[in-house]
């Protein structure tokens, strides 16, 4: 038996810009509701990545450097459970193939072309200044700025058209019932600032269960279970899907999202790696 039952991995700051309490709060929190369940857990920081890694059964992830995911693969090759997995973290981070997966699927997605200027993203990994996240008034303009990022090593850009509407930010955990959402512009909280490309929202009247469908669709088919996104919230109500994450901050929704993602952890991983015959396996698994 392993001395600890889950590792629990925390994100290197740079791949947290300006969000790093935040996501420290969270996996804090989910690590205090699986303590609370009775299971043994150890902490690593992939900004210590020259470390091995501790042995366990399951591997919790907010993790996105290369050399992590990919001792992460192999653990998982060696059978441990990772959660996310590192095959849909890796996705999440590729932003230009995660949205031609995304759009492959038939999920709504922002189109290549429109008449309301464009956004041009990197898309080989993820977003850790503003200058990997720009808007740019037209497409030549964006063509440019994309030039320039390729000229800078960065191999994949994704170019969207800008989608009038309420940007809409959402939360989720898939096999629970959690999911919650709000408007960025209400309040004017921001990563970078790009929310208020969009302005005031109009709170446009829209199906929260066909947005929670929608992101649990891309959910699953991404490998990410735990996950936020952005949308925008059309004035008919239809909602476009503009970015996609792996386990965001849940800053607006920490204590509701903990406790769902300790029971997705759980119903994850103990069926089939914790309920091992020990006494306190069976309440949880």
């Amino acid at each position: 038996m392993y001395d600890s039952q889950i590792v629990m991995i925390s994100r290197a700051h740079r791949y947290s810009p300006n969000s790093v309490e935040k996501d420290t709060a969270i996996l804090h929190e989910v690590g205090c509701r699986l303590l609370d369940k009775g299971l043994r857990i150890a902490t690593y920081s992939e900004d210590e990545k020259e470390k091995p890694l501790p042995q366990a059964e399951v591997y919790v992830t907010m993790g996105r450097d290369e050399t992590v995911l990919q001792e992460l693969k192999r653990k998982q090759q060696q059978g441990a459970i990772v959660i996310n997995s590192p095959e849909g973290i890796i996705t999440c981070c590729q932003r230009y193939q995660q949205m031609q997966m995304l759009e492959s699927a038939g999920i709504n997605v922002a189109p290549h072309k429109g008449n309301n200027g464009y956004w041009v993203k990197r898309g080989d990994a993820s977003a850790q200044t503003s200058a990997d996240v720009l808007f740019r008034p037209d497409y030549e303009s964006a063509m440019t700025t994309a030039n320039e990022m390729k000229a800078k090593g960065i191999t994949e850009i994704d170019i969207r058209a800008h989608i009038t509407g309420d940007l809409v930010k959402f939360y989720g955990v898939t096999d629970t019932d959690f999911f919650c959402y709000y408007y960025p512009g209400d309040d004017g909280q921001s990563k970078f600032g790009d929310e208020q490309r969009n302005g005031k929202p109009a709170h446009y009247p829209f199906d929260k269960k066909q947005l929670q469908q929608m992101a649990n669709q891309a959910a699953t088919l991404l490998q990410t279970g735990i996950y936020g996104g952005d949308c925008i919230i059309q004035p008919d109500g239809t909602p476009v899907l503009i970015d996609f994450n792996d386990w965001p901050s849940f800053s607006r929704c920490r204590t509701e999202a903990a406790q769902a993602i300790a029971e997705h952890i759980v119903q994850k991983a103990g069926l089939q790696t914790i309920k091992k015959g020990n006494d306190r396996t069976d309440k949880h698994a």
